[in-house]
């Protein structure tokens, strides 16, 4: 039961972190944002950086054994993938802020 709870609440946060990228970017897609004014949209999904990444972990390995099990593979399968990318997106991102933090002179 308390396995069941903190998968809910997993895939919950993980929902929101993807939703905090893509409603920006959709914003800014439509109107085109000029400046780095426009883009403070995006500092909510940078700070929920470290969050986000390990829930979707957490979703990620969940998904990865219902799709092992068998269990609804026709769900699991997109929401790994999401998963998935989201997990590489969070690794590029740190990635470039080490780049840019360490080697920047």
């Amino acid at each position: 039961m308390f396995r069941k709870i903190i998968l809910t609440i997993s895939y919950a946060i993980t929902a929101v972190y993807i939703l905090s990228f893509v409603l920006p970017a959709i914003y800014c897609a439509q109107h085109g944002c000029k400046g780095p004014g426009e883009l403070d949209a995006f500092m909510p999904p940078f700070f929920l950086t470290p969050l986000g990444a390990i829930t979707t972990l957490f979703s990620w390995i969940d998904a990865v054994q219902h799709i092992k099990r068998s269990e609804w593979p026709w769900v699991f399968w997109p929401l790994a993938i999401i998963f998935s990318m989201v997990l590489l997106g969070v690794a590029v991102l740190i990635g470039l802020l080490i780049r840019y933090t360490v080697f920047h002179r």
